[in-house]
């Protein structure tokens, strides 16, 4: 493989990888949270990138263009996996806002009999802060599985390495750096995003972000069923 191939496979591999979509979005709504729960659900979304990749070179994309079927199962399973999260999200913001209204509004507590209104209560970091980074990293990772679209682009990509045109040696290495240009992006936009002065001015806004994201899942998981079965 000449390094004008090399190049140009960089290349298109950069270009998907900073696209917009699903994962770029979950990463970018858990760094909002902290640097920690971002980092995790950046590790998340590149595990799924290299369970994709693995399924390629093992055949599955040539196997889904024999068997279209696949996909379709695969679409839809990803679909339901998709808004799951997002009807998960969506609850557990009514929760913590039904919480924070119950605490805000007791008229028997200390506060109904004074004149000085009460802070207001930050419910997101109440409520997604404190999850262990364990669950940004299955969120991240359930993310990027949902689009089995993602096993298409692979298997287009790596067709020269399916066809055995590629030394072994080299095709693991070019994979392993693909990988690693996917790690440090969603790293990178973890830190940038979980900044200080990012928190300063997103964080008073965070419940809605919650709000937003959650139905872009449900959205976007659904358009992925109806796409499938239609």
């Amino acid at each position: 493989m000449t390094a004008a191939q090399v190049a140009a496979l960089y290349g298109v591999w950069v270009i998907a990888v900073i696209s917009p979509g699903p994962d770029l979005v979950v990463v970018l709504h858990r760094s909002l949270v902290g640097r920690r729960h971002g980092v995790a659900t950046a590790v998340g979304v590149v595990t799924g990138i290299a369970i994709w990749l693995a399924a390629a070179f093992a055949g599955l994309a040539a196997l889904v263009r024999v068997y279209p079927q696949i996909m379709t199962g695969l679409q839809v399973a990803g679909g339901l996996l998709l808004a799951s999260l997002g009807v998960l999200g969506l609850r557990g913001w009514w929760r913590s806002r039904s919480r924070a209204g119950a605490a805000g509004l007791d008229p028997t507590g200390p506060e109904s009999s004074d004149s000085t209104p009460a802070a207001p209560t930050p419910a997101a970091p109440a409520t997604l802060g404190t999850r262990p980074p364990g669950t940004d990293f299955v969120r991240g990772l359930a993310t990027n599985l949902a689009n089995p679209k993602a096993l298409v682009f692979f298997g287009a990509v790596l067709t020269p390495f399916l066809r055995g045109e590629v030394p072994p040696g080299q095709s693991v290495a070019l994979v392993a750096g693909m990988i690693a240009v996917a790690l440090m992006w969603f790293c990178t936009l973890a830190v940038a995003a979980s900044h200080r002065l990012v928190n300063e001015r997103v964080g008073r806004v965070l419940p809605t972000v919650d709000v937003v994201v959650s139905t872009l899942f449900v959205a976007v998981g659904v358009a992925f069923v109806i796409e499938a079965l239609t």
